[in-house]
């Protein structure tokens, strides 16, 4: 069994703030019960820039914060469920924009909020099969578009943003996940000829609190360890409510886990990658670290890895 080495981090957002005092001007809702129901305080619109734009950011940054060569990525995966266009994919856009081409695989993943948890088992799985030596990992999500601006219970939750990692293999390292699925095409779905966000809200609550706990028991099962042992939890950041419910069902202290769901509302499949690309740059993640990332979305999708950062 191998781990993963982050090598570099980066992160992008929209380019507009949207506060909540922004929203109550344009549906009837205020910031108090914003804050109240999810914790958020603000989110980005990406007024000028697409998909791409935001994962081709963290993608450079990603490489600035690195001793990485642009050259030395050879798999590219995006988890969006935004793509610019049906094809090409936003992880062709990327290699297109770092002047990649011959030897790099590429594709999008779709798993909607589980999406950065997805890619983090086909990245390991990449490395350690030596099928890739080097993996540019990106969650990226341009939503705002496809947001119903009359449901004020769906659109005041969502933002624009991209967090990128690059990673290598860790021989000597850990890595386990667990994930799982309970159909439904109802309660969070996202129809093609009407693209709108459309969500019940109860739902998803109920799924998270009672699967989220769950699959963190699973994975650290598989991991032998339990809560005291693990440094850092980075739950999808889709409501402060739900992270803070699972939280309390594991009796993890306040300290492991990492939130910024009040500076970017819910960011879908890049929300994990944000955190991760926020933790390296402030220094909360490092090397020899037990962490455990969970996702959990539409689909209904759900899953969690454990893993030690590599040295």
């Amino acid at each position: 069994m191998s781990g993963i080495k982050i090598l570099g981090y980066g992160l992008s957002q929209g380019d507009k703030i949207v506060s909540n005092s922004d929203l109550e001007k344009i549906i009837d809702t205020s910031d108090s019960w914003i804050r109240e129901k999810t914790g958020i305080e603000r989110r980005f619109f990406s007024v000028e820039k697409n998909n791409l734009d935001m994962a081709e950011e963290a993608a450079k940054r990603a490489v600035e914060n690195s001793d990485v060569k642009v050259c030395d990525i050879d798999l590219i995966l995006v988890c969006t469920f935004t793509p610019d266009y049906a094809t090409p994919s936003v992880a062709c856009g990327v290699a297109g924009r770092l002047n990649l081409g011959k030897g790099v695989m590429c594709m999008d993943i779709n798993a909607a909020c589980s999406g950065f948890v997805y890619g983090l088992n086909i990245a390991k799985a990449m490395l350690e099969s030596k099928a890739s030596k080097c993996v540019l990992l990106i969650g990226s999500e341009k939503i705002s578009p496809l947001l119903n601006m009359e449901d004020r219970s769906s659109c005041i939750l969502f933002g624009d943003g991209a967090g990128a990692l690059i990673l290598g293999a860790d021989e000597e390292g850990l890595f386990e996940s667990s994930s799982g699925v309970l159909y439904d095409d109802e309660i969070l779905f996202c129809d093609r000829s009407n693209p709108k966000v459309s969500m019940r809200g109860q739902e998803v609550y109920r799924f998270a609190v009672n699967k989220v706990p769950e699959i963190i028991r699973e994975v650290m099962a598989k991991g032998g360890c339990s809560a005291e042992d693990v440094d850092r939890f980075v739950f999808h950041q889709a409501n402060l409510r739900i992270i803070d419910s699972a939280a309390a069902k594991l009796k993890i202290p306040e300290n492991k886990i990492y939130k910024n769901v009040q500076n970017y509302g819910n960011t879908s499949g890049a929300s994990i990658g944000i955190c991760m690309a926020e933790m390296m740059e402030k220094g909360l993640l490092k090397a020899g670290m037990k962490v455990v990332c969970c996702g959990f979305g539409a689909g209904l999708t759900y899953g969690a890895t454990f893993f030690t950062v590599g040295e």
